[in-house]
């Protein structure tokens, strides 16, 4: 009845998308966005799939399958953190988009 959710912690982003982003930015500017927009799609899958584990693991601990709230608890900030740290990403790139279409050329 006791499952253990998880001791394994996983990277908030994988580092093969960055690699493979980065080999093909010499190889045109139209693969490099693709590559950069896949990486962008992995790192939100990560975190839809963060926030879909801890979801999960509130079910289960509300049906009884898990009694160690203590995982169940660090699923749910992992969640969070994960969610705020993209959350602060993105308020960055759109600021800094702002402020170079600011600027005169």
């Amino acid at each position: 009845m006791n499952e253990i959710i998880g001791n394994k912690v996983n990277p908030f982003i994988d580092r093969s998308i960055i690699d493979r982003n980065i080999t093909f930015r010499e190889h045109g500017s139209d693969k490099a966005d693709q590559n950069f927009a896949e990486m962008l799609n992995g790192i939100l899958s990560n975190v839809n799939q963060l926030q879909i584990d801890a979801d999960q693991a509130v079910g289960q601990m509300l049906t009884g399958d898990i009694e160690n709230i203590h995982q169940v608890l660090i699923k749910a900030e992992e969640a969070q953190l994960s969610l705020q740290l993209t959350s602060q990403v993105v308020n960055k790139v759109l600021q800094a988009y702002q402020e170079i279409s600011r600027m005169q050329i």
